[in-house]
């Protein structure tokens, strides 16, 4: 089994899921359309080819867990997401 294709695994499928959940309520759909979903069925295809269900098993394992920390730790603190609070900025409207 491979450490590195499990935290690559976590890592990848956490920075999809935190993306998914801060997301508008209602693009929410669109993003797993296209986030959520090509990246599930690419993990499982990578998993059925190379015959790593361990990797992935210990990889998702390792997502909820970070995620789990995540949402204990920051993401309950933050608001619900807004489309009238997002922000561009521009060189003529700097931060």
């Amino acid at each position: 089994m491979s450490w590195a294709n499990a935290l690559l695994i976590a890592v990848l499928g956490l920075a999809v899921v935190v993306a998914t959940i801060r997301s508008v309520p209602r693009r929410r759909f669109l993003i797993v359309l296209l986030l959520d979903l090509p990246l599930a069925v690419l993990l499982i295809r990578w998993a059925a080819y190379r015959l790593a269900w361990a990797e992935l098993a210990v990889g998702l394992a390792g997502l909820v867990l970070a995620f789990g920390v995540w949402w204990a730790v920051h993401g309950r603190r933050l608001g619900p997401p807004r489309e009238d609070n997002i922000r561009v900025y521009t060189q003529d409207d700097p931060p």
